[in-house]
């Protein structure tokens, strides 16, 4: 039996769905019996917990659901007590729910567990991953320079700061949890030293980096296959890997890219796949046009007086200088994949308010909150120009598709 596990969060009960969805790819590709066992707490509604049995039966398969509001009351009142700043911030606390199990959480019947991020499709056999022997390990998972290609712009605490090497980091989405290894006090220990390293972005996955990264095993990155990199390296095309939807814009592109038409093959097999979904699709549009007429306002606004200024890859250089007409006397910062945001930030203090940013990147959210935290404001100081660019968050109907699951 291969033993599968998820952490679910979902206030408003619009994300179930895409842990559906990858839970189906697993039993869609998967020959052996599969148990996945989903982890969550009051926010999973009865209709979801209905949807996931569904599933589960569909293909003779096995789910098993654990409240963590009522089996481990203790541990999640400890976390908020110590990182009460953590949940105002975009995660969530269904990240942490795997670092709570311990060797004797589900008894004698299981003694490993592969963990999978909700915006994963599994396109391989998890056999494949199970087999692993992670015998002398606690963890076994990809090194984000094999899972983003060095592609994605971070700053990462651990890092910066020496206690971890870039070749060593690890990407916490997808990772097979050896239980015997772990230590009864892992959890404790682990939110403790988050409260004391309070520059840690990456949470869960920085605890995980801080106990583990100098002693586990390094998968293929084939187990941890982040979209935009992996379709960046290796073209349209789709091959038996773990697929990692993280990062800005992955489901909004054209329904030309094979990756974005591997999830909808998965998503309409699910039970979330309804009438509903075409209501959504005429209300994501409605919103996405008045949203660019009040940004449109915005910057007319916010441009009063300033001059305009680039922030983008050099990839993108030459097409983005003349989508935006830019200027000989404007200022153009076009970096590599792997350059620090040091550069930008220079940049916008330099100029004294004199200029507007226009960013046009793919993990603007990462950057956006790197400006805010350095003191600049957005609308203010700068802003995402890449929803003025068609396609480039694909204005077409896979958009409107997911803007409205």
């Amino acid at each position: 039996m291969i033993h599968v596990c998820y952490g679910l969060y979902d206030k408003k009960g619009t994300y179930s769905k895409y842990t559906g969805t990858s839970m189906l790819s697993v039993f869609e590709n998967t020959k052996e019996k599969v148990t996945v066992h989903i982890f969550h707490d009051n926010t999973l509604t009865p209709e979801n917990l209905n949807n996931f049995s569904r599933i589960a039966e569909s293909y003779n398969q096995a789910v098993k659901f654990y409240n963590f509001d009522k089996i481990r009351p203790e541990k999640i009142e400890f976390m908020h007590e110590k990182l009460s700043s953590v949940f105002e911030t975009r995660f969530s606390i269904g990240t942490f729910y795997r670092l709570m199990i311990d060797r004797n959480f589900f008894g004698d019947d299981v003694s490993k567990i592969i963990y999978l991020d909700s915006d994963t499709v599994v396109n391989l056999d998890i056999a494949e991953l199970w087999n692993y022997n992670i015998e002398n390990y606690a963890i076994a998972a990809v090194p984000e320079i094999e899972a983003t290609r060095g592609y994605m712009i971070a700053d990462k605490y651990l890092i910066k700061t020496e206690k971890v090497a870039v070749k060593d980091y690890l990407c916490a989405g997808i990772i097979m949890i050896n239980l015997e290894k772990l230590e009864d006090d892992f959890f404790y220990k682990g939110v403790q030293w988050l409260a004391d390293n309070s520059s840690c972005e990456c949470f869960d996955q920085d605890i995980l980096n801080y106990f583990f990264s100098k002693n586990y095993l390094k998968l293929p990155g084939k187990f941890n296959a982040f979209i935009n990199p992996d379709k960046a390296v290796e073209g349209n095309v789709v091959s038996n890997k773990i697929y990692h939807y993280a990062g800005r814009g992955c489901l909004g592109m054209s329904l030309e890219i094979a990756h974005n038409k591997l999830f909808l093959k998965n998503f309409v097999k699910t039970p979330w796949f309804n009438e509903n979904i075409f209501v959504g699709i005429y209300e994501a549009t409605k919103k996405m046009y008045y949203e660019k007429k009040i940004l449109g306002f915005q910057v007319s606004t916010i441009m009063n007086g300033k001059r305009r200024a680039f922030f983008t890859l050099k990839p993108l250089a030459t097409p983005i200088k003349n989508f935006f007409a830019v200027n000989d006397a404007e200022e153009f910062i076009a970096v590599n994949e792997n350059d620090s945001l040091k550069t930008l930030v220079q940049a916008m203090k330099k100029s004294k308010n004199k200029k507007v940013f226009f960013i046009i990147v793919e993990d603007y959210d990462a950057i956006k909150n790197h400006l805010i935290r350095a003191g600049f404001e957005e609308f203010e100081h700068f802003i995402d120009a890449s929803t003025f660019i068609p396609n480039f968050d694909a204005e077409d109907f896979s958009y409107l598709f997911v803007e409205a699951l």
